[in-house]
């Protein structure tokens, strides 16, 4: 049975830029304490994912769904829909040019406009479906085996690890960051786009791509908050001053690995996004879009913010974190639109957890406005 397929194309969800500013705020400011969100955002993904999945198999996707079903409501939803693209576009587009700077050297500024290749590169994939999803599991192999390289460098307390990933603890001030690991982990667009790629696909194929890669995808976001509990804790450290830290205590290897890994899971998320941005913009607007257009105007309504952020000295993992909280607040609505399409091919166990990872996530979104 092939496992490369849409599964490998959305489980870059797990390991983008956002994923990335969640976890290593997670890591140095709380330890261990938030590794049981990842763990639970990881699994809850994986089911909604099966379940976006499912939807797509009768060759409707959710956006088609939206169209066709809840037509009266675009004004309603189209305006969030479009405000996820964006800020997922927001933060590929800050790790690459994080990447770019710690990989070259070159500044900030030459950085973000050498970061613009992926429009070109993705351009160019748009159309060549296997091909996509074959380069996109060659980016996500690169960041495994460099987070795995890590861990054997950085050699993580173990009781610490099965501590902070069995019991639930939400530290004072860990509720945002909490939320983002769920936006940066389910990640809205990736269920979108997961049930627009599965028309024609055998229920069964799809069921076991999806468990091996995004369980997979699930253990190398978790590696990416054990690296940076047990390597920066306590250092407030930003995603670009990461690798000068690591370097003088694990070695220039550790430093190098965490900056090819960073481009590596810009590049491969930046290709996800825009072929949802595709999707949302068409949606949004009535008209099509190509992959070049979606990626040019997300990335120009982007520049700017990104480019005034880092100069005016705004942490780019605060950046990262906060756009991630953006998708966590349009989740329940995608999550919901998976539950209600797929309801009929549930069981009762399939429907009670649907409904249940539902309700915890928006209940999340909602402490979240309570504690701050």
């Amino acid at each position: 049975m092939r496992l490369v397929g849409p599964a490998t194309v959305v489980s870059v969800a797990y390991i983008d830029p956002g994923n990335w500013g969640s976890n290593i705020a997670a890591g140095s400011h709380f330890g261990f304490s938030l590794l049981w969100v990842v763990w639970v955002s990881g699994f809850l993904a994986v089911y909604f994912q099966y379940l976006a999945g499912l939807v797509g198999l009768s060759g409707a996707g959710l956006l088609d769904l939206f169209e066709a079903r809840l037509k009266r409501f675009k004004p309603l939803l189209a305006p969030p829909l479009v405000a996820m693209v964006l800020a997922t576009d927001m933060a590929e587009y800050m790790g690459l040019i994080i990447a770019v700077h710690l990989l070259t050297g070159v500044p900030l500024d030459v950085a973000a406009v050498f970061a613009l290749v992926d429009v070109v590169l993705l351009a160019s994939l748009s159309d060549r479906r296997a091909l996509f999803a074959r380069v996109i599991g060659v980016f996500v192999a690169v960041v495994a085996l460099s987070f795995l390289v890590e861990l054997w460098l950085v050699k993580p307390p173990l009781w610490e690890v099965a501590l902070g990933s069995v019991v639930p603890r939400l530290p004072e001030g860990a509720a945002v960051v909490a939320v983002a690991i769920m936006g940066a982990t389910i990640m809205p667009h990736a269920l979108l786009l997961h049930s627009h790629l599965t028309h024609g696909m055998d229920r069964r194929v799809h069921m076991w791509q999806t468990l091996a890669n995004l369980l997979g995808a699930s253990a190398i976001n978790a590696s990416m908050q054990i690296m940076a509990a047990t390597a920066l804790f306590g250092r407030a450290v930003d995603l670009g001053e990461a690798p000068a830290v690591l370097e003088p205590l694990f070695g220039g290897l550790a430093a190098f690995l965490f900056s090819v890994a960073l481009f590596a899971a810009s590049l491969s998320a930046s290709a996800v996004s825009v072929e949802a941005g595709v999707l949302v913009f068409r949606y949004a607007t009535g008209r099509r879009f190509s992959a070049a257009a979606a990626r040019l105007t997300a990335r120009l309504v982007n520049i700017a913010p990104a480019l005034a952020a880092l100069h005016l000295g705004a942490s780019p993992v605060e950046v990262l974190v906060y756009t991630q909280y953006v998708l966590s607040l349009v989740l329940p609505v995608v999550m919901a639109a998976a539950v209600r399409w797929s309801w009929r091919m549930l069981g009762t166990a399939g429907r009670v957890a649907a409904l249940a990872g539902t309700v915890f996530v928006t209940a999340m979104d909602l402490y979240s406005f309570v504690a701050g």
